[in-house]
């Protein structure tokens, strides 16, 4: 039997293969940010479609009505989420149309949920 020589052998070194598992490591570690992220997203994807629906449901409601009133206010809940409201009717040039803004923001932080806006004929009836 011939003695094998250090040269001769074949396999992986300790530093290869620790290498190895950091590169590995820090692409595990950037998949969770990522699907970190995109849960977050999701969340904000679906507080603001759920108050996009809210809007619709109060802007709907608000032209049933004879006459609108500018500066109404309010809570609205939809699917366990608590929005607040606020109604704006603005005059135009013409005097028979209103501009009809309903806005749905984040209760606290007011923040800027939803913006429907739209015109009604009659104002002045």
């Amino acid at each position: 039997m011939t003695p094998c020589s250090a040269r001769n052998q074949s396999g992986f070194s300790l530093i290869e293969v620790m290498m190895a598992l950091v590169v590995l490591a820090l692409g595990g570690i950037g998949m969770l940010s990522l699907m970190q992220s995109s849960t977050r997203n999701a969340a904000v994807i679906q507080e603001r479609t759920l108050a996009v629906i809210a809007a619709e449901n109060l802007l709907n409601q608000a032209l049933l009505q004879p006459r609108l009133r500018g500066g109404d206010a309010g809570a609205y809940e939809l699917a366990d989420n608590r929005f607040d409201w606020q109604l704006q009717v603005e005059p135009t040039t013409d005097p028979d149309l209103q501009r009809v803004i309903m806005l749905v923001t984040a209760p606290g932080t007011g923040s800027e949920l939803a913006r429907l806006e739209t015109f009604r004929r009659g104002a002045n009836r």
